[in-house]
């Protein structure tokens, strides 16, 4: 019984330990989050004016859509958003579970989401999203995401209600 305390205890600690030393968040995470979030709501409300002011010049947007041949489609920011502009459609991205990495001038965004089409399921995947500080300000350079369309996880968020 001696001989089991210490590995007991150890093991003990070892699980503990990283609850204990919680990382604190850097003192931009919320600024940065505030641009993530100004995404998301442009993107839900095809607000394309909200999406050029959170943006820099020339960011780009690319897509790695499900297919068989596993071939992926590059487009800019501004030809997704043209894509989007004349269709009447309602959108809506949810995400969960995001890590955000922050540096003084750079941060990057990842999470899981779903996309609902006018109600409907869409589709599933990864955001990823890199930010520049500029002038003081964060500003979306780039997001990439993932589409799949089947084999999708049962979101945490719950249901889609709209």
């Amino acid at each position: 019984m001696k001989n089991l305390v210490f590995p007991t205890l150890f093991l003990l600690i070892a699980l503990v330990s990283p609850s204990i030393v919680a990382q604190e968040k850097h003192p931009e995470h919320d600024a940065v989050m505030v641009v993530v979030d100004r995404f998301f709501e442009a993107l839900n409300t095809d607000n394309q004016v909200l999406m050029a002011s959170i943006s820099i010049d020339g960011a780009h947007n690319y897509s790695i859509r499900e297919k068989s041949d596993s071939t992926f489609e590059l487009r800019s920011r501004q030809q997704n958003n043209a894509e989007l502009a004349p269709n009447a459609a309602e959108y809506t991205e949810r995400y969960w579970d995001e890590i955000v990495l922050v540096n003084d001038l750079m941060a990057v965004f990842w999470a899981p989401y779903d996309f609902y089409i006018d109600g409907m399921f869409s589709h599933c995947g990864v955001d990823v999203f890199d930010l520049v500080k500029l002038n003081g300000q964060w500003k979306m350079a780039n997001s990439m995401y993932t589409v799949i369309r089947t084999g999708c996880p049962t979101s945490p968020l719950g249901e889609y209600q709209r």
